[in-house]
């Protein structure tokens, strides 16, 4: 998997390609906590290079946001694939993470939190 970070504002967002698996969980997660330790409230994974991902990935996803919402901080995914946004429907994580279509979407929305 490689991934690619942007700061913009506030916002983080990860560009993910590949694979999310428990093979590369070590390297996402290094990925998101690094964000974090650098103060980062507002977290976007640009999901569009995402082919597959697995249980482990879907358990680290629900796991990400629970911590972000401790902090007051957000997160969001940005343009998954139609096979990994079926899989997210089917683990009923579309409930906890807002899927975005555009980047500016995604970051009108981490302004809209911020501001209430």
């Amino acid at each position: 998997m490689q991934i690619t970070e942007r700061r913009i504002g506030e916002a983080v967002i990860l560009d993910l390609v590949g694979e999310l698996t428990y093979a590369n969980r070590a390297t996402f997660k290094a990925s998101v906590e690094r964000s974090k330790a650098s103060g980062v409230r507002h977290l976007i994974l640009n999901m569009q290079g995402v082919r597959f991902l697995d249980s482990s990935a879907l358990g680290t996803l629900a796991l990400l946001t629970q911590s972000l919402n401790v902090t007051k901080g957000t997160i969001g995914l940005l343009n998954p694939q139609s096979y990994v946004k079926e899989i997210l429907t089917l683990a009923n994580l579309h409930q906890l993470l807002p899927v975005y279509h555009s980047e500016p979407e995604a970051l009108a929305a981490c302004s809209l939190r911020k501001a209430g």
